[in-house]
């Protein structure tokens, strides 16, 4: 009996072993960089991984939360040969892990990782959008010669964030 119950509890997490997987296994890579003429590249390589509604409309629970962010939290890859600065954070030049989470109020960040150390940069996020079936990334330039702008999609939701890069910003020429 003893023997009959410690198999069946095998058989059932092998199962759900099985069936289980990392959605970042099967999605997508996606790679988009910005050259900026006299700094340099800024690169964002991630996983575009594939919009699942019922988990984004259970994403609040606090289980869900906490399997979303942690498998959200390493999605791709932030390289900048330039000193940029997003939603008012520093954020050096360098390569880092990239990831975004997120709380029960739909606070978006974006996590910037290097060293063992997370860099969190507050997201303007919006739920309103038309559902986008995959994330993506854009980097688009704004109105001012040193402002771009970044933005996440997935879903029904958009999350932005006003990126600076000093180097561009208006100055005098001797």
């Amino acid at each position: 009996m003893k023997r009959s119950v410690l198999l069946l509890a095998f058989v059932l997490i092998a199962v759900q072993a099985i069936f289980a997987h990392d959605p970042r296994t099967v999605a997508k890579n996606i790679s988009h960089t910005l050259s900026v003429e006299g700094a340099g590249k800024l690169t964002l390589s991630y996983k575009s991984l594939h919009f699942n509604e019922q988990g984004f409309n259970n994403r609040k629970t606090e289980r869900a939360m906490k399997a979303f962010n942690g498998l959200w939290k390493s999605i791709g890859k932030f390289d900048s040969d330039f000193d940029v600065v997003i939603a008012g954070v520093q954020v050096p030049k360098g390569s880092y892990s990239m990831g975004v989470n997120f709380d029960a109020n739909d606070n978006y960040k974006l996590i910037l990782g290097s060293g063992g150390k997370d860099i969190a940069i507050p997201l303007k996020a919006a739920l309103d959008g038309p559902v986008v079936n995959y994330l993506s990334f854009d980097v688009r330039p704004d109105n001012e010669t040193d402002t771009f702008t970044i933005e996440a999609r997935y879903g029904p939701m958009r999350a932005s964030a006003e990126t600076k890069v000093p180097s561009l910003a208006p100055h005098e020429h001797k």
